[in-house]
């Protein structure tokens, strides 16, 4: 093989910088033809422009380090899914900031409902949430059928403890979750607040066995208090855009109600409501909705 272009040659050529072209080196991704064992001067043989050029290129279209290593042989078809994919994820979520930014205040009209004081029982799950987009879509598709599994285990569990089935489910963000800024939440139902050490284990181990999942059975009281929810009083189609920007518009509605009325907040978010026996019904439903819990006047 004629090595005939020097590493400064070699960069004007393709574009690579001299930093680029040692990590590559490193990285088993471009190693350089020959090597002078006195002076450490690199040389490049012409035959490497080509893939010099399509790495240039692909890291210039985002492509990670580790997908390089079979450039040329690059699999652009399914890289160009993968980057489909990601626009429009991106685009998505741009809409939905964008929907979130264009807020407005008097689209939105409060209802106010005092309500008791009511025991619960759920359960607490790890969401583990990455930051990537690749893991959120790959984590939320899990989420989308382990959580209404795990829920199903959850209700037979209580069943099996004499516990009926309610007409009402919510979820919830737990305080310490807030706090810690950890990926968690409760799935929480109407029942009693004292469990036996037993049948806390009970229900876990049913979870388990029925899904692999690890979950943690919880209760407490919700206090009295005032839930307020929200209607819109403009008129919107229902699109993925609107629904995933709902949650977000309720929450900047609340602070400005609560803000002009004075009122306190008993938790720091929303629980999401449904009246119905499962908070992921496989029939026709109205969904859930966000109910902001304060504290009653006096």
């Amino acid at each position: 093989m004629n090595h005939d272009l020097t590493a400064g040659e070699f960069q004007a050529l393709t574009g690579l910088t001299a930093k680029a072209l040692r990590l590559y080196a490193e990285r088993g991704i471009l190693a350089p033809a020959a090597v002078d064992p006195d002076s450490g001067y690199r040389q490049y043989a012409r035959s490497q422009f080509q893939k010099g050029v399509v790495i240039d290129l692909l890291r210039r279209a985002q492509v990670p380090l580790s997908e390089l290593a079979t450039a040329p042989g690059f699999p652009f078809e399914r890289w160009r899914e993968t980057v489909e994919m990601k626009r429009l994820v991106e685009d998505f979520y741009l809409d939905v900031a964008e929907r979130i930014a264009t807020f407005n205040a008097a689209d939105f009209t409060a209802h106010s409902s005092p309500a008791p004081a009511l025991d619960w029982v759920g359960f607490l799950v790890d969401l583990g949430i990455p930051e990537d987009v690749d893991g959120r879509i790959e984590t939320f598709s899990g989420l989308a059928v382990n959580m209404p599994a795990a829920e199903n285990a959850f209700t037979e569990a209580l069943a099996d403890l004499g516990v009926a089935s309610a007409v009402m489910s919510w979820t919830a963000v737990p305080d310490l979750a807030v706090r810690k800024g950890n990926g968690q939440v409760v799935m929480a139902r109407p029942g009693p607040v004292r469990l036996s050490s037993r049948s806390r284990e009970l229900i876990e181990g049913r979870v388990h066995s029925s899904t692999g999942q690890s979950i943690t059975v919880v209760s407490g009281t919700l206090p009295r208090r005032i839930e307020v929810t929200f209607s819109s009083t403009a008129t919107r189609e229902v699109t993925p855009v609107e629904e995933a920007a709902c949650g977000y518009l309720h929450t900047l509605a609340f602070e400005e109600h609560r803000t002009r009325h004075h009122l306190t907040a008993i938790a720091p978010t929303a629980r999401q409501v449904s009246h119905g026996e499962s908070m992921f019904p496989s029939t026709n439903s109205a969904g859930s909705i966000s109910v902001f819990d304060v504290h009653p006047a006096n």
